[in-house]
């Protein structure tokens, strides 16, 4: 089966999802707000493409298809998905450093 596999199967590799993949994608799902932008981002550059669109999907359906999804629908749908809690450290981490980067003295 290898060697059927190797001369007529078809392989590609997609790779990590890049900040312009996730904010395009953001855009379809109606994704509001820049801190909901760098949520989705952090979420689609630490995990992949599946999981931001599962992450989005599961956001759009708590709105019911009405309105946008906003940064707290991110946070509250991460706290149930599997790979939820790292990227919520991350985004924590994240918020820390840059509030940390604006209070230090220039």
């Amino acid at each position: 089966m290898d060697q059927i596999e190797s001369r007529i199967g078809m392989r590609f590799e997609i790779g990590q999802p890049t900040r312009e993949d996730c904010v395009r994608i953001g855009a379809e799902h109606n994704v509001e707000g820049a801190d909901a932008y760098e949520a989705i981002v952090t979420c689609g550059e630490n995990t992949s493409l599946r999981a931001l669109c599962h992450l989005l999907q599961n956001c759009a359906a708590g709105t019911s298809g009405f309105g946008s999804i906003r940064l707290p629908r991110i946070e509250t749908t991460l706290r149930g998905m599997s790979c939820g809690s790292d990227v919520l450290r991350l985004l924590h981490e994240r918020r820390n450093d840059a509030a940390d980067h604006l209070r230090s003295p220039a």
